[in-house]
């Protein structure tokens, strides 16, 4: 696999995690999360309509700031491996 692929992958990997993070922001955006307190006995949720109401969990933003994690980490191994190769090919 040419290196290049490689840390093109990485950059859709990170660019499907970045999206992720913006379709979680504008829905919390638009759709507040709701306080309801009965009797000292607090839960939080979210206005949004069923659909959209998946989105808004802590796993999901956890998942989008791993992907973005791993696609970045991609993108600095496949550029150290591309300078580490043209290095041995200019000691050789």
């Amino acid at each position: 696999m040419d290196v290049k692929v490689f840390i093109k992958s990485g950059a859709i990997l990170s660019s499907i995690g970045a999206i992720m993070l913006v379709i979680i922001s504008v829905v919390l955006l638009a759709y507040p999360i709701i306080n309801d307190c009965h009797d000292h006995n607090c839960t939080l949720a979210s206005s949004a309509p069923n659909p959209l109401n998946t989105l808004v969990k802590p796993n999901l933003l956890a998942i989008s700031i791993g992907v973005i994690a791993v696609g970045v980490a991609i993108i600095r191994f496949g550029t150290w491996y591309e300078f580490r190769s043209r290095q041995n090919v200019k000691g050789n």
